[in-house]
């Protein structure tokens, strides 16, 4: 090939002219295409670093992990080989980052694959187009995982401290009542018979005023411990829980009770005492007093009797008025204050009484 110095000496010693040094120009534009050419063609090796990531499509009911034992790389480290115009393109087109497809280099079936990363890349679309060869790739193989996606709903229950007692129909019960779980269907399976939980603490209960519905909110649902739950969703993961304690002190109104008419045992005989007309039963009678004594009366456990007291005086003057005593409470408990006890009755000296009466 004829280079710039040739044609200068072809010509003589200082002339060249314009003919001629367009000729030079041309003679090295051209050699240096043919010397860029060649080097674009010359076979070199390249190592770079790239990301590897999973891709599940739209819609696809699957989950993947690097399967269990094994620990999924930052980066891999990928040895090409071609020519430089390959290489560079090839380059270009991983933009730094390995995908593999669930249902095209992943097999999409639930189980455990094992999946030769040099002959993924060798068989990929950017490895054929640019014309490299992928010599080696470290590590050499990723072992995957893939499930299938699984949803249920459990119940969730409330954990309350011990010794916590609730006022009738208030139990303390979570909202919402149920949560979903969605995950990978080995893991969800395991669920199936279970129950979420939420947890009160101490000092939440202690709080809560007895006696009147208290809600707890924001407080994080759990499920039962398990060593390899992974990818799993809880639906939501909050719950609210609502319980009425039960109250320190109660009101109860008793049912009605019999008046019995109480007398010194020598005033027995000497004495009619007649209650009036409609006054015999005590009723509407309220008592207040602890919650636990209070049960005792509702329940019928503890029965309370209603007496109607007369001393020798009274029998004397004739009273026709007196309060009605309430006997047999539980401990602590007490008639509530502002009440009216009082009932009318008539007494008569029985050796007054004519015969007919």
């Amino acid at each position: 090939m004829a280079t710039a110095s040739d044609i200068l000496s072809k010509n003589g010693e200082g002339g060249a002219g314009p003919f001629n040094l367009r000729t030079i120009l041309l003679v090295t534009v051209v050699s240096l295409l043919v010397w860029l050419l060649a080097e674009s063609r010359t076979v070199r090796s390249e190592t770079v670093e790239l990301t590897p990531s999973l891709e599940i499509g739209p819609g696809g009911a699957v989950l993947t992990r690097a399967a269990l034992g094994t620990e999924w790389p930052d980066s891999l480290t990928v040895t090409f080989s071609g020519s430089t115009a390959g290489l560079d393109q090839a380059i270009r087109s991983f933009r730094g980052r390995v995908t593999m497809r669930v249902g095209i280099e992943v097999p999409a079936a639930p189980g455990v694959h094992e999946i030769d990363l040099r002959e993924m890349l060798r068989a990929s679309q950017i490895a054929d187009e640019a014309g490299v060869t992928v010599e080696e790739v470290d590590p050499p193989r990723l072992t995957i995982q893939v499930d299938a996606v699984r949803e249920i709903e459990i119940p969730i229950r409330v954990l309350v401290p011990e010794g916590v007692a609730y006022e009738p129909n208030g139990v303390a019960r979570a909202t919402p009542g149920t949560v979903k779980i969605v995950g990978p269907e080995a893991v969800v399976a395991r669920l199936a018979e279970a129950e979420a939980t939420v947890r009160l603490d101490a000092s939440a209960v202690a709080g809560m005023l007895p006696g009147r519905a208290s809600t707890v909110g924001g407080l994080r649902v759990e499920l039962p411990p398990d060593e390899d739950r992974w990818a799993t969703r809880i639906d939501p993961a909050q719950a609210n829980v609502t319980m009425t304690l039960r109250s320190r002190t109660a009101e109860l109104t008793l049912s009605a009770m019999p008046i019995q008419v109480m007398i010194a045992p020598g005033e027995v005989g000497r004495w009619s005492i007649e209650i009036a007309a409609g006054s015999e039963d005590l009723v509407g009678v309220q008592v207040v007093g602890p919650s636990d004594q209070i049960a005792r009366l509702r329940s019928g456990e503890v029965v309370p009797t209603a007496f109607l007291s007369l001393g020798f005086d009274e029998l004397e003057r004739g009273i026709e008025t007196k309060s009605v005593l309430v006997h047999g409470l539980p401990a602590g408990v007490t008639l509530l204050s502002g009440q009216s006890l009082e009932v009318g009755f008539r007494v008569t000296r029985r050796d007054a009484l004519s015969p007919e009466e």
